[in-house]
């Protein structure tokens, strides 16, 4: 197992190579999780006012439903935000 570290426009990578495989970790989902908790603060904004209003409950418990499945996509983009794995090609070994 071989740990480099990489400096890329005032960022750091860390690289390290397992086997044919060289895991990378950086900052690349950012963006994506920002878009997710905003997402996950409006469904559950919209479940609480259409759930104190006269409308289903099963309307409002619908975007409480989706509140929580973007929870969990919000647990998985943290965990893969820092994290990648990639195959190593030939010409890229030392």
């Amino acid at each position: 197992m071989k740990i480099r570290n990489i400096v890329r426009e005032q960022q750091e990578d860390v690289h390290i190579e397992i086997g044919d495989y060289e895991m990378i970790i950086e900052k690349r989902y950012r963006v994506v999780s920002f878009i997710n908790d905003l997402l996950l603060g409006v469904l559950y904004f919209i479940g609480s006012i259409l759930f104190l209003t006269d409308v289903s409950q099963a309307v409002s418990i619908s975007f409480f439903l989706a509140g929580s499945i973007m929870m969990i996509i919000r647990a998985g983009l943290n965990i893969l935000k820092d994290l990648h794995v990639k195959k190593i090609t030939g010409t890229k070994r030392e």
